[in-house]
């Protein structure tokens, strides 16, 4: 049994995409979408959120899974099964989403796009429950912490990737932004939180969302 891996940042991370959803869903209500620099900005805000989205599952997919699949007892290898066909209907729903922003604009059936963020968050948030509840537990028997060093890494390389932990305080917990940001040490933390706080704050500027 490996050391037992603390994975409330993840929590956080569900937490933050959940609050996404909802900041862009008011966004595309709100906006004038005959103006490019509003739907470029949206635009710009959702390639963010999705990027990430796909990232973090894929990287679940590739480094948390198998790892802990190859140790598991039948039961719980069939929760983890489960992950893994709950990601493809949460990408399938993201897809339909993706396809929508993309194409942003005056002509946009503004009330469908906003259903089809309603459906990416009910598949979400069932598959996110079901994950705090039931995978993690999983994982903390059998994922170690180079598997998680793989699975960071690969977060790490995605674009924009210093914006994560500042997005993921944006409207968090005072637990939640205290638990996110002590994943750094110390010394590490005082350099990079005010970086990455200034970028993040820039990008939500130059969005408006």
């Amino acid at each position: 049994m490996s050391e037992q891996i603390d994975f409330t940042v993840n929590a956080n991370m569900h937490a933050a995409f959940q609050r996404e959803i909802a900041r862009l869903r008011a966004a595309v209500a709100a906006a004038d979408l005959s103006a490019p620099l509003a739907v470029g900005g949206i635009q710009r805000r959702y390639r963010f959120f999705s990027d990430t989205l796909h990232t973090h599952h894929e990287a679940e997919d590739r480094y948390l899974w198998p790892p802990a699949l190859q140790q598991a007892t039948p039961a719980e290898k069939v929760v983890l099964t489960a992950m893994e066909s709950e990601h493809e209907s949460l990408q399938q729903a993201l897809e339909s989403l993706d396809g929508a922003m993309t194409v942003l604009g005056p002509d946009t059936d503004v009330a469908g796009v906003q259903a089809a963020f309603d459906r990416l968050r009910g598949v979400l948030d069932g598959h996110c429950a079901h994950e705090e509840r039931d995978a993690i537990p999983v994982l903390q028997k059998y994922v170690s912490r180079e598997d998680l060093k793989e699975f960071m890494t690969y977060t790490r390389a995605q674009a924009d990737s210093s914006l994560l932990l500042p997005w993921i305080c944006d409207g968090a917990s005072s637990a939640q932004v205290a638990s996110t940001w002590g994943m750094l040490p110390g010394f590490v933390r005082v350099f990079v939180k005010p970086m990455t706080t200034r970028k993040y704050d820039k990008f939500t500027a130059e969005c408006g969302v």
